[in-house]
């Protein structure tokens, strides 16, 4: 139970509100960066909330990757429309492999501004505040702003369970970062500065992954002292979570698949957290089942549960990802056991497909 308080206070109670700040004329120019693969429905829906952000210097790149859908010839209309709109598009008939990490990396180079705030096709801005919030974030010596992504679901068990895992997810990553220990962001709501990414030399150690555009390039390029975090419902995007058990499956196993390219260090520190939860679920089941009253069992779990409950309802709140607190300990003791099941899985399998 002390590992679990540990990050409960030490790491989880750090995430906190970002307050807004004033922007000027003279503000830094941003580039918002978007990969999109045959998405022209999402790119008709969400282009616009991307183009009327309240912000005075700022461009928007589409990098096009190898779509076969009228996605060239709808971006091609709405540059005619848009000058802060830019494209680059990767070829399907020249360009075999690359994929998302090519058409970010053409971005980049393409960019006219040195700061970039990147999120993906299938995400809309929680307002026309996001760049701003997100942008004003840069200051001296801070080249890496992590930023917030919530995740739509819909009713039922799988949907609290992808909110659940997510908020767990979020505050792990906010939570270190605040405290020093910055190891991954979402690519859904990421800023950092072209220093950074040349710091690194881009994708170049991870370039042969179909991911790790956000994390392990976190890994790489965040330092105790130039990450900084951006969390404000202004400044969220959005994306829909799995509808479906295949598709939580599939994402699963990508993510837990992409964990085993992480650092040592990274790994180790994330797993202090599932293996003390598995230890302790595991130790109060056997002392039910071989003690001889239930009463000590039974104010060790309450003693447990009842602060991680109220830190989970208070920051769940916060960042929009609220749907299973009603049901926390049932997600808390389900999570302990499904996290081995799929890491399992993951460590076996050799390749994922995106």
């Amino acid at each position: 139970m002390i590992f679990l308080f540990i990050f409960l206070f030490g790491y989880f109670l750090k995430v906190k509100r970002t307050e807004a700040q004033s922007v000027n004329s003279n503000a830094l120019g941003v580039s918002i960066i978007i990969a999109s693969r045959n998405a022209k429905a999402k790119l008709e829906k969400h282009l616009p909330q991307w183009l009327a952000q309240d912000y005075p210097n700022y461009e928007v790149i589409v990098a096009n990757d190898r779509s076969t859908d009228d996605t060239p010839l709808f971006l091609i209309e709405q540059q005619q429309i848009h000058s802060k709109l830019k494209v680059v598009s990767l070829d399907v008939d020249f360009v075999k492999m690359g994929g998302k990490k090519l058409a970010l990396t053409l971005a980049i180079k393409k960019a006219q501004f040195q700061h970039f705030l990147f999120t993906d096709v299938d995400c809309i801005p929680s307002s026309d505040q996001w760049l701003k919030h997100m942008a004003t974030q840069f200051g001296r010596n801070k080249h890496l702003v992590l930023g917030v992504s919530p995740v739509r679901t819909g009713k039922g068990f799988l949907g609290a369970l992808v909110q659940h895992e997510n908020l767990l997810t979020a505050l792990h990553y906010l939570g270190l970062s605040v405290a020093g220990k910055p190891y991954m962001g979402v690519g859904r709501n990421l800023a950092y500065t072209r220093a950074a990414y040349d710091g690194v030399n881009g994708f170049s150690s991870h370039h042969h992954l179909p991911a790790g555009d956000d994390d392990l390039f976190v890994q790489e390029a965040a330092t105790p002292s130039n990450t900084v975090t951006c969390i404000n419902p202004e400044a969220f995007t959005y994306a829909d979570g799995p509808a479906t058990w295949k598709d939580y499956w599939k994402q699963k196993k990508r993510h837990m698949w992409v964990g085993k390219s992480y650092q040592i260090g990274v790994k180790q520190l994330l797993a202090i957290y599932p293996m003390a939860q598995l230890f302790f679920w595991l130790g109060i089941i056997l002392w039910f089942i071989l003690g001889s009253q239930w009463l000590w069992p039974t104010i060790a779990l309450i003693l447990k549960l009842t602060p991680e409950w109220i830190v989970f309802h208070k920051k769940g709140k916060l960042l929009q990802m609220s749907k299973s607190i009603p049901l926390y300990p049932l997600f808390n003791l389900f999570e302990s056991f499904w996290y081995v099941v799929v890491g399992i899985n993951a460590f076996f399998t050799k390749k994922i497909t995106w």
